[in-house]
């Protein structure tokens, strides 16, 4: 609205006077209508305009008129005749752009011309566009008509949510056969040597040598220069009839004396549309209240703008956000710091600097120095650092109401709020993810440290674990001791919480490593384990936790404790890596049976994210351990432990290749029997 303003009271003058509208105004309305000629008009009316035009030396003649049915059969004059001799002056003139029209795909209904495009003159621009919507042709050309232009363009203009046409696309791109120009586009495009290049770059659009600013959605901000009209507007404006006066005159008698002679369009852009309010054309711009707006003169603003490279600029980015971070940063300073009155009066200075910037950029440079928003973020930020202030008890309080929110889930916080029956009784099927951490080494720990130090870093540690959890979306369901049990998928549905899990152990095995104090060797074990379990509230009428409950989640547990076995820090089960494999790097340990279960279930190790550079050389670890684990199962154990031994080389730590080589020289001194499947049982929890 604030850019409007500008518009209407910082006007500029025409700076090009290349361009000349011809108006099909009520006043040639009424002048053919009392000549018993009615509209739509005889197209030897157009034949008889381009003639003068073209003897005239217009140096481009643009319809702003769709020429897209064949003319009808008049009293005395035939409709083919007519469009022939209008076909013969696009000939001979050689210098006509012609109107189509387009709409959305999705937008699109009735009759399309579809397959009937070919005439389109399409154009390949570099790059990806920063916006596109493939159109369909609506309307277009009789195809010989479009065959005797020089260009075509596209009539079609969107306005904004309320109605004002404040900005174009230069280009649409048409049923993804390439992109078409709007009218003025193509007229301007036809004044540049055939060989311009066009490429869409972070600035605009570059056309050759030239850049067109253009905004992050892909629009054209259209520069408006003086209001519009007939009257003391941008543009001359003469009226249709009287040019065929003017043009007959000159036909009859060369001599004669007529009121738009041939030097008024000598080597003019010419623009030939409707301004009759009965014609449908009027637009409305930023401009209307003004005068009313035919849509050729808004075309012929954009043409002008084009050729004269009269752009609407806007600062770079690093400006804009400096110019945040002053706001943003400077005012709550301020009124922290200063007395009301104070604060207000240096608030006012703000806005009177914001405001005074804003109206010498676009006055002198056309350069649009978001205004309104600033006044906006600027009002905002005094009155948040005010409420601040002033309101720092009822702050207190409210951090007190939200304590709760340090124990579980923030959207589990509003989803209880906004469903209170969630905190009855009971449970629900659900396939979820679950994970359950414990330090290993912790008793070492707690030895070593005085009770104060102890429960100093315990609480580090699981506050830690618990942000990391609760970054990547995570439910944390207790704590026990030095353990921290979480799961993924509810009570907010995910679809990828095994990713969510596996990439939130990944940084907490990095936390862990940070937090570790200097003189222990600790470390976390993680077991993960995704299928169906039990979710939902669990316990007695008067106190209850939301918890998960099943085989998946015991599996879990087990296979946490399972790690020490192999010398791991993370151990998954089989349905977690199916859905995480793609993402990350994992290997199989084991096809093993956990304490208190008959059916094995093959485990894998999380290494790392395949996406991390840093875990670049996994994919060779893996790939040797995987030939030493299938030697192991084929019973091969020299062969096993030198694949085993050369994992070792590249990760000296390693522990489940440790664990390998020490079975194989088990193996080789007591094989297994025959029947011998490579399963492992587990003896312990």
């Amino acid at each position: 609205m604030i850019l409007d303003y500008k518009f209407r009271y910082f006007q500029q003058e025409d700076p090009n006077e290349k361009i000349v509208l011809v108006s099909i105004d009520e006043k040639s309305l009424s002048y053919f209508n009392s000549n018993g000629m009615y509209w739509p008009w005889p197209r030897e009316f157009y034949q008889i305009v381009t003639d003068y035009f073209h003897q005239s030396g217009a140096e481009l003649i643009v319809y702003d008129i769709l020429f897209d049915t064949p003319d009808f059969d008049r009293r005395n004059l035939s409709g083919t005749m007519s469009d022939q001799r209008f076909l013969q002056s696009l000939q001979q003139s050689n210098n006509a752009i012609l109107a189509f029209k387009s709409t959305k795909y999705e937008d699109s209904t009735g009759k399309l011309s579809i397959n009937n495009d070919s005439l389109i003159k399409h154009y390949n621009i570099k790059n990806d566009p920063p916006y596109q919507e493939p159109h369909l042709i609506t309307s277009k050309p009789l195809d010989e008509f479009a065959n005797a232009a020089t260009g075509l363009g596209n009539t079609v203009m969107s306005p904004d949510e309320d109605g004002l046409i404040r900005s174009v696309h230069l280009f649409d791109s048409l049923a993804h056969k390439g992109f078409v120009p709007t009218i003025s586009m193509a007229a301007y495009l036809e004044l540049k040597p055939d060989s311009v290049s066009l490429a869409w770059t972070p600035d605009g659009l570059r056309v050759g040598d030239q850049n067109i600013p253009l905004q992050d959605n892909g629009d054209y901000l259209i520069n408006w220069y003086e209001k519009g009209g007939v009257r003391d507007g941008t543009f001359p404006y003469y009226s249709f009839q009287a040019i065929v006066k003017s043009a007959t005159s000159k036909m009859r008698n060369q001599d004669a004396e007529v009121s738009i002679p041939p030097s008024a369009l000598k080597d003019k852009i010419i623009i030939v549309g409707a301004s009759a309010a009965g014609l449908g054309d009027i637009k409305s711009t930023p401009m209307s209240s003004l005068e009313a707006f035919p849509g050729m003169e808004i075309q012929a603003t954009l043409l002008n703008n084009l050729i004269g490279n009269n752009f609407i600029t806007q600062p770079s980015t690093w400006i804009a956000i400096l110019i945040l971070l002053l706001i943003s940063m400077g005012i709550p300073f301020t009124i922290a710091n200063s007395r009301p009155s104070k604060g207000a009066a240096a608030i006012v200075g703000i806005l009177l600097m914001l405001i005074a910037a804003g109206l010498a950029l676009f006055i002198y440079e056309r350069i649009w120095f978001s205004t309104g928003l600033y006044l906006i973020l600027t009002t905002v930020a005094y009155s948040g650092s005010a409420a601040y202030k002033y309101f720092a008890e009822e702050k207190q309080k409210k951090e007190i109401r939200s304590a709760f929110g340090q124990y579980v889930q923030p959207e589990f916080v509003e989803q209880l709020i906004a469903q209170p029956d969630l905190l009855k009784l009971g449970g629900q099927k659900k396939r979820l993810t679950v994970l359950f951490s414990d330090i290993a080494g912790f008793t070492s720990i707690s030895e070593k440290k005085e009770p104060e130090e102890l429960v100093s870093f315990l609480n580090e540690y699981l506050g830690a674990m618990t942000d990391i959890i609760f970054e990547h979306s995570g439910t944390v369901d207790k704590y026990i001791g030095d353990a921290v049990m979480a799961f993924w998928g509810a009570p907010i549905d995910q679809d990828n919480h095994a990713e969510l899990a596996c990439r939130s152990t990944l940084k907490m095995m990095q936390k862990v490593k940070e937090l570790a104090p200097q003189d222990t060797n600790i470390h976390s074990r993680f077991g993960i384990a995704t299928g169906d379990m039990i979710v939902g509230n669990i316990g007695s009428f008067n106190r209850f936790n939301y918890t998960v409950l099943g085989d998946t989640v015991n599996l879990a547990a087990r296979l946490e404790a399972a790690n020490k076995q192999f010398g791991s820090s993370t151990m998954i089960a089989e349905q977690t890596y199916q859905e995480v494999k793609d993402i990350f790097y994992a290997r199989q340990l084991d096809f093993l049976v956990v304490k208190g279960k008959t059916k094995p279930v093959r485990v894998y190790e999380l290494m790392g994210e395949q996406s991390d550079p840093s875990t670049g050389k996994l994919e060779k670890i893996i790939s040797i351990y995987q030939k030493g684990l299938d030697l192991y199962l084929n019973r091969e154990w020299d062969k096993a432990i030198k694949q085993f031994q050369e994992v070792l080389s590249l990760k000296p730590e390693d522990g489940p290749s440790a664990t390998y080589i020490e079975r194989c020289k088990k193996f080789k001194e007591e094989p297994p029997p025959k029947d011998w499947d490579g399963v492992f049982h587990l003896k312990t929890k």
